[in-house]
């Protein structure tokens, strides 16, 4: 699993790093990437750790706390997704899904090998 590790690495560092652009040029470059400097960081916190991993011994824990951050980000992006819809709704605003989508929501099924890899570790342990 090395090298779906690399894959993580590379797209949560690019995307990262396109969201710290955006937020210090204070525009979205593109639709998925806001400008959102701390956004940016956790996911270049999130690269750091699947960076780490490949060049540690321990790779699946590291491949595992990874996919777990990653995939806790993005649970938290779809329900700002869904709270704004639902805010929308409630006042009876137009709302537009495609502008509230952002790159962890993509990024969130990615993340699932990591946590059945860290589900299945998790189980070997003794109790």
């Amino acid at each position: 699993m090395r090298w779906y590790s690399a894959i993580l690495f590379i797209m949560t560092l690019a995307a990262g790093l396109l969201e710290i652009v955006g937020g210090l040029k204070g525009e979205m470059i593109l639709q998925l990437f806001p400008s959102d400097v701390f956004g940016g960081l956790v996911l270049i916190v999130v690269s750091a750790i699947f960076l780490r991993g490949l060049t540690h011994d321990e790779h699946d824990a590291f491949f595992g706390f990874g996919s777990l951050m990653l995939a806790v980000f993005g649970v938290l992006y779809t329900l700002v997704l869904l709270t704004n819809g639902l805010d929308a709704w409630i006042v009876g605003d137009e709302w537009n899904p495609l502008n509230d989508l952002r790159v962890e929501i993509l990024l969130l099924p990615l993340a699932i090998p990591g946590l059945t890899a860290l589900n299945r570790a998790r189980k070997t342990l003794p109790p």
